[in-house]
């Protein structure tokens, strides 16, 4: 929601932290102690006025509150791993917070940046309106958009704050319009009713002819891959109680010790079998970038023995290279070294919905490459939120496939692993691994741990990576001057206050 500001910011082009709502941010040698010093001079906005209330400490704690509360937040039981309890929360005064941790965690300024469900919320507004939901039908927040209006599944509405502490929009309102058919979006900015859009790869040209700007992200989008499920014996269940939005304590019953998807030969197989070259060219123009999975090549974790096989140009390493090349024999045999050497079936399920509009051709294509290695893959669209759905226990021998943003190592475990309380990725490797995380004070070992892990990782391929694409944003240039922004997690709905207009 373009309503909210963070305590952290990231540069809308180069998505580097800067300062937001915080000045600046510090973490103890332990690891665990963080203190944010907060500014003194935001209000918070209504109908694009400010209300008279100012930010302090306390808007921050019923943020926090309400990323654990199981009946408020997407991700609770994840939260509450991270940020703990109220009582671990020290407001030291009206503008500086004590954060005092539990466990060590160096990521704490990222996830409290605008990657996240994080915008700070006013708890004087809160406490005015009766709660979350008085707060839902009429919310408040600093940020340099103001909510009017919103109409479920056809439009939401915002006014531009005048004079904003931090960015003043160039346009007067913001309107998002909620389309899911891709022709009926381009039929929209052609017609005027829309000035920018998400649209699919093989609809460019044609906006293009039509006087249309495709404006390319200034980096990688999303990195597109295929989570496989993994499921332990038994829900994870502490003092035989779940943490907050976990599932319930017993048996897991989409545990099958006999899933073909557990079995590493199974799994090289899969990823052997795949031309990703192909991929790249048949649904990206080529634009796309080869992939280790949770390791990006400009992180100073990555290791070039991840990546030998001769990607595009012929380049390996962070330059370019493939963790699997395409080699049909090299998958037979792995096939033939597994528990199913004479083939199974499988489940891929994709999205169709998702502002990744190719998957869905490419899980089909991923069907063709499986079939010359005897794995018989039935591809299945389901809506909604599929990382959500992963953690809800839907069933052994599935996997589906996705396109998130990039998260430090020691968080991106976080939403799969068995502690967390609603993983799909059980592997014990991931435990041990995220617990010496939490062990971890100093980057440069966390680096290294993240370094052996990433070998594990690759050498099981534990999922199979595509590549990383590039998102754009295209509009009309009879109304937008220029709107060319990273683009990571959201596509085109965010930054719009860096928007540039055409002025008549």
């Amino acid at each position: 929601m373009p309503i909210y500001d963070h305590l952290v910011g990231r540069h809308y082009q180069t998505n580097v932290e800067q300062p937001e709502m915080a000045t600046s941010w510090e973490v103890a040698d332990d690891g665990k102690t963080w203190t944010f010093y907060l500014r003194d001079d935001v209000p918070f906005y209504k109908n694009a006025q400010p209300t008279g209330t100012m930010f302090d400490a306390d808007d921050v704690t019923l943020t926090f509150e309400m990323l654990i509360n199981p009946e408020v937040s997407r991700r609770p039981g994840t939260w509450a791993n991270r940020l703990d309890t109220p009582d671990k929360w020290v407001v030291e005064n009206s503008h500086q917070i004590r954060l005092d941790l539990p466990n060590i965690n160096l990521d704490i300024a990222f996830l409290l940046s605008e990657e996240w469900e994080t915008g700070i919320v006013s708890r004087d507004h809160w406490d005015a309106v009766g709660g979350h939901e008085g707060y839902t039908e009429d919310p408040v927040g600093s940020g340099p958009w103001s909510y009017l209006d919103l109409q479920l599944n056809v439009r939401v509405l915002h006014e531009r704050v005048e004079n904003h502490w931090r960015q003043t929009p160039n346009f007067h309102e913001l309107e998002g319009l909620f389309i899911k058919e891709a022709s009926t979006r381009l039929a929209l900015l052609l017609t005027n009713e829309a000035h920018v859009a998400q649209l699919p790869r093989d609809l460019y040209g044609q906006a293009e002819q039509n006087g249309m700007v495709v404006s390319r992200s200034t980096l990688p989008g999303r990195h597109t891959h295929l989570r496989l499920v993994n499921y332990k014996p038994m829900n994870y269940c502490p003092d035989g109680e779940p943490p907050p939005g976990g599932r319930p304590c017993g048996p897991n019953p989409a545990h099958d010790p006999n899933d073909p998807l557990r079995d590493v030969n199974v799994r090289l197989a899969m990823n052997h079998a795949i031309d990703r070259d192909a991929i790249n060219q048949s649904f990206f123009q080529g634009d796309g970038f080869p992939e280790v999975d949770y390791f990006p090549p400009w992180r100073e974790d990555f290791k070039d023995e991840w990546a030998p096989y001769p990607g595009p140009d012929g380049r390996t390493g962070s330059q370019g290279g493939w963790p699997y090349d395409y080699n049909v024999e090299k998958a037979r045999e792995y096939i033939a070294q597994s528990n199913f050497p004479n083939g199974f079936e499988t489940t891929l399920v994709y999205s169709p919905t998702s502002s990744f509009s190719e998957q869905g051709d490419i899980s089909l294509q991923l069907k063709q490459y499986w079939a010359e290695i005897g794995i018989d893959t039935n591809v299945v669209p389901r809506e909604g939120s599929l990382t959500r759905w992963l953690g809800s226990a839907p069933g052994p021998n599935t996997m589906i496939i996705g396109a998130p943003s990039l998260d430090p190592i020691c968080t991106a475990v976080e939403f799969w692993w068995w502690e967390g309380g609603d993983g799909y990725r059980e592997h014990q490797e991931i435990s041990d691994f995220k617990a010496e995380c939490r062990k971890t004070t100093s980057t440069a070992a966390r680096n290294t741990l993240a370094q052996a892990f990433g070998d594990w990782w690759t050498s099981n391929a534990v999922s199979v990576p595509l590549l990383w694409v590039f998102d754009a944003a295209v509009y009309n240039p009879s109304y937008v001057a220029e709107y060319r922004v990273n683009l990571l997690h959201m596509g085109p709905i965010r930054y719009h206050e860096f928007t540039e207009p055409v002025y008549q």
